[in-house]
């Protein structure tokens, strides 16, 4: 039991890593779909921010930074890449940024022209989708439920939410709390 867990969390890792280094979006969602905007930026290697910082960067960058809202006891790891997509990880106290363990939700910002008709092809396709609160249409792949992708009709960004649990990754996107930070 033991050693299926420990593989479970060397597969979490790879997985995230492999994200962050081929710059974000798991399950192919991002590049297989549609243009990507091409805003080059100064990457910010993982640090702990406070809500008003997110703010600010969203502000920097034109467009708003999603997330999944406040969470008591919780740290908020920013990370972005050279191209824009920007990480929110939400880690417990205690957890120093750029932990390697893939088993902390993130919600990923990503520049995307016309994300909303990129994930109803998706859907068209066969991957599983539903409605979002505010009109907005999230898709995943039935391989990968623990990472929904998520846009908004005449929006410029796509928007990933991961959580370890399929059904509380499901939750948090069916219940409204993805949102851009205020």
């Amino acid at each position: 039991m033991q050693i299926g867990a420990a593989i479970a969390v060397v597969l979490a890792i790879a997985f995230i890593v492999w994200l962050i280094v081929r710059g974000g979006g798991g399950g192919g969602t991002t590049a297989a779909t549609g243009p990507e905007q091409t805003n080059t930026v100064d990457a910010v290697a993982p640090r702990t921010v406070p809500q008003t910082e997110l703010r600010a960067l969203a502000v920097k960058l034109g467009h708003p930074i999603y997330w999944v809202g406040s969470a008591q006891g919780h740290a908020y790891e920013l990370t972005m890449t050279s191209d824009a997509r920007v990480f929110v990880r939400y880690l417990p106290g205690g957890v120093k940024a750029g932990t390697k363990s893939a088993g902390y939700d993130f919600v990923g910002t990503y520049p995307f022209n016309a994300p909303y008709h990129a994930l109803q092809g998706l859907a068209k396709k066969g991957d599983v989708s539903f409605s979002v609160p505010g009109g907005g249409l999230a898709v995943y792949a039935p391989s990968t439920p623990t990472n929904i992708y998520v846009a908004f009709p005449r929006s410029n960004v796509e928007i990933e939410v991961y959580d370890p649990s399929p059904k509380r990754a499901r939750s948090l996107v069916a219940s409204g709390q993805v949102q851009p930070v205020r």
